[in-house]
Parts: structure tokens; sequence; C-alpha cells
């Protein structure tokens, strides 16, 4: 399928008053940075499009009601599951985040538009498809007095680095991401913790995702605290 923006005027309307997708970003204490939000092309055609809907109408809400965090991974999706962001998601739920952690988690992506088809095949429409403004606030979110554990993974910082180069935009994180490797020591600074990982679209570990949980439970329970499990005085360091 060749990439590009979703079809759908509905869902594109939704993109356009809610870029994120969960809880919103400037009240979570997780963010999950992604490249895009990757949908099948005919979802919106389809009867299980009022789930979508639902979903990104109130993630938190369709959490606790549903019990799965994304409608993806309901037994009645009747999509390949084998592509359009399923594989993604499902590899988040292995985590086994309950309905009672929803308003801890936002996902947020560089782009402000869903899309179809593999990002891979046309990084070129991918990088034309960036907007200035919603990577300025993708980037206030991250770096906001409000302290956040930043999930990112290395096709995102790989990314990042071009946008940065290309765009002046992201700077920051660029620079904070630089020379970081995934499944690396997390980097902390004024309570906010930046986690170079792997992309859930791909395959990982039980023994990472163990580990993953294990961060991101910590910087919850200690309420964005100064010292963050898994978090040195090297690592911090690093930061600076």
């Amino acid at each position: 399928m060749k990439y590009g923006v979703h079809p759908s005027p509905e869902l594109n309307e939704i993109f356009r008053r809610r870029p994120f997708q969960g809880q919103d970003p400037e009240q979570s204490r997780v963010l999950i940075l992604g490249n895009d939000a990757n949908y099948s092309a005919d979802i919106s055609a389809h009867d299980f499009f009022r789930r979508i809907v639902e979903y990104h109408a109130d993630g938190i809400r369709f959490w606790r009601k549903r019990g799965t965090h994304h409608p993806f991974l309901l037994p009645e999706y009747p999509f390949d599951k084998r592509i359009g962001g399923v594989r993604y998601h499902s590899n988040f739920a292995k985590m086994e985040f309950s309905p009672r952690d929803a308003p801890h988690f936002s996902f947020v992506e560089l782009l402000h538009v869903p899309t179809i088809g593999n990002t891979g095949s046309d990084q070129d429409l991918f990088f034309r498809l960036l907007d200035r403004k919603h990577l300025q606030w993708l980037e206030h979110l991250i770096f906001s007095p409000k302290p956040k554990f930043v999930l990112v993974n290395q096709t995102l910082v790989r990314m990042i680095e071009r946008i940065s180069a290309r765009h002046n935009v992201l700077m920051q994180l660029s620079v904070v991401l630089r020379g970081t490797k995934p499944g690396g020591p997390t980097l902390e600074k004024n309570g906010t913790a930046i986690c170079n990982g792997y992309s859930f679209s791909h395959s990982i570990s039980n023994a990472y995702l163990s580990d993953l949980r294990q961060k991101i439970e910590g910087f919850i329970a200690a309420k964005a605290s100064s010292v963050v499990s898994g978090c040195s005085d090297t690592d911090r360091n690093a930061y600076e």
C-alpha cells in the first residue's frame, strides 16, 4: 500500500482537534513518542470505525470501559493485524499496565496527521508532511516544567536528527539524544526522564519490556521526583 495521509476526512479532523492519543499530553506522566499514527486505509468505511472515534474522543474512558488501551486490540478488530500499527500497540500491551494507569499515558507522534502504508517506503513524503508548529509543541511538552517520562526509539532518534538538521526544530531533543543507544541508560534532568528504547513496531524481548515497565512504574511512583529509577549520577551528567 502506498504511504500517505489517511483518506478519511473524519479521522483527519479528529487529529486536527486532538493530535495525540490517550491522556492529554499536557497532563500525562508518560509520553510515548512515535513517527505517525498509522491505520488501515479502509477503517473509516467499516462499522468498527465507531470504536476508533470513541477512543480518540476520550482515551482514558475507552481504556477503562473496554479493558484495553487501544481499539486495535479489541477481539472484533476486523483488519490485518500484521499492519496498521497493531503490532506497536500489542507490544505496548505486553507490559500489562492496567486501566487504572490510563491517566498517565499519552501517545504523541512527529506527524500531526493520520497515515496509511509504510512510513519507511516514502520518507521524502514524511518530511514534507511535517508541521513546524506541531513539532514545536511537541518539544515544549517534553521540556516543560511538568516532569515526564519520555520514551523514544532508535528509528525515531534518527528521524529527529534529520528533522533538526533540515527544519531547525527539535534541536534541544536532538542534542539530548545524540550518541545514545537503545536500551542504554535513562537520561534525567529536573525530574524529566528520556529513554531511548526499542520500537514497539518490531519484535521485542520480554526481558526488555519487563525492564521498561519497571522504569516507568518507578517514575510514576516517584511522581517525577529528582531521583528516577534506573538513572545514575553519570546518566544525569550526560544530559547537561
